[in-house]
């Protein structure tokens, strides 16, 4: 069976879906078919005899260079980093960091939509909620797997430069998993943004619109071929963005993180000074 040649292991909210989708395009990758099962999460697999079942994701590459998995978990997951290096243990390691303050106020929006009041209460208790903090001490993580691996194996990466910079991002990507770097990508999807709770008016008119199908083909046809800039419009109406993390909030979860985010810098070699600022 083939063996991966890289697996993304995360972080949580930083963007993992979107990287699933750009490098399901290029030609010489080949993904794992169903993102977010994190079979390397499952105890059971201890042994190289216990991993044919999460081999068997691999069964149907075929000329492709570059054999990998996508998953948002594995980097502050128990027990995986152990287990990754016991089963594959010249596979490249790739890593993207969000503003951990960023990512766990994310994190919590996504598991639930809130109204504007609740998303005020969910600020002022994110510090209590420990499984959406946990996950943003990076450096804890990363140095399970620093131990394991060589530094060449491993790549880390910053969410800030996938926002400000997609094409360099996918480029670097590319030429650490050993493919076409020049290769070009779609990036017309966006994924998993926090949204607010509906309020009433918008929940009658999106059940009209799906009780009725006409109607909700013509809409969709409108705003798909004639009027994509309206969608968008439409969609912030609809489905606001979530409010940004209020400056109190942010202070105390970075204050939380800081030491942290300091051994972080020390361990990679990166600059992420600016998660410091409030």
């Amino acid at each position: 069976m083939n063996d991966p040649t890289f697996i993304i292991i995360g972080a949580h909210k930083a963007a993992t879906t979107s990287l699933h989708y750009y490098l399901k395009q290029h030609p010489q990758v080949y993904l794992i078919p169903n993102k977010g099962e994190d079979i390397l999460t499952q105890r059971k697999i201890k042994s190289i005899e216990d991993a044919d079942k999460y081999l068997e994701q691999y069964k149907d590459a075929t000329n492709e260079i570059a054999l990998g998995e996508v998953s948002s978990v594995y980097l502050h997951a128990d027990g995986v980093a152990q287990r990754i290096k016991h089963l594959f243990p010249d596979v490249k390691i790739i890593a993207v960091l969000r503003n951990p303050a960023d990512r766990a106020y994310s994190h919590a929006c996504f598991k639930k939509k809130y109204s504007r009041k609740e998303l005020k209460e969910l600020q002022s208790k994110l510090l209590e909620l420990t499984n959406f903090i946990e996950p943003g001490y990076y450096y804890a993580h990363l140095t399970n797997y620093f131990k394991l691996f060589p530094r060449e194996q491993i790549k880390i990466m910053l969410y800030d430069e996938l926002v400000s910079r997609p094409d360099y991002f996918i480029k670097e990507l590319f030429t650490f998993i050993g493919v076409d770097p020049n290769f070009e990508v779609q990036r017309d999807r966006i994924y998993h943004k926090g949204k607010l709770k509906p309020n009433l008016v918008t929940r009658l008119t999106l059940q009209l619109l799906r009780s009725n199908q006409q109607l909700k083909h013509f809409f969709q046809f409108i705003l798909k071929r004639i009027l994509p800039q309206l969608k968008q419009l439409i969609d912030q109406i609809v489905e606001p963005p979530i409010p940004p993390l209020s400056v109190q909030a942010r202070r105390k979860l970075i204050k939380i993180y800081q030491n942290d985010i300091v051994q972080l810098q020390e361990l990679t070699g990166l600059d992420c000074s600016h998660w410091l600022n409030v």
